[in-house]
């Protein structure tokens, strides 16, 4: 085995495509699936109210509290979103007869993949490059900022 494979993961068919990609290529390789959520705070999105109104309780205390970055700011619409997201890389884990490794964090989507690629010795990295549209223009940038400052390997798609 000895290869460490990151699929940096969204809500979208490409991403699901990266991770198939990853599965097809690397056939032996430990397959890690990383979704960032967003970095904004719970006080900013709701208008000032308690960030703990917000909190998933029931996942941090029964399904992965070691998934979720700090829960005083994941929201229940980024649980929602972690959820779904790590739900169909699973699906797709189990029709590729693979295993993955899934995560969770919370921040600049940018540096927590390169981040976490330090920090778990990963041999490469795959992401999904998304064209700007008019409302998201700023996806195109995450890959770029991943491949010019992850120190593994960049595969876009």
């Amino acid at each position: 085995m000895g290869r460490h494979v990151l699929v940096a993961m969204g809500r979208t068919d490409a991403s699901d495509a990266a991770l198939e990609y990853a599965f097809e290529e690397y056939p032996a390789a430990k397959i890690s699936v990383l979704h960032v959520t967003d970095a904004a705070g719970p006080l900013a999105r709701f208008g000032g109210r308690d960030p703990c109104e917000y909190v998933i309780p029931e996942l941090t205390a029964e399904r992965g509290a070691e998934l979720l970055p700090t829960p005083d700011r994941f929201t229940r619409a980024q649980c929602r979103r972690a959820e779904q997201v790590l739900s169909r890389a699973h699906e797709l884990a189990e029709r590729h007869d693979r295993e993955i490794e899934p995560a969770v964090r919370s921040g600049g989507a940018a540096r927590e993949i390169t981040d976490y690629a330090e920090e778990h010795a990963v041999d490469h990295i795959v992401i999904a490059d998304h064209p700007p549209t008019a409302f998201r223009p700023v996806f195109r940038s995450v890959p770029e900022s991943v491949t010019r400052n992850a120190s593994a390997p960049v595969t876009t798609l």
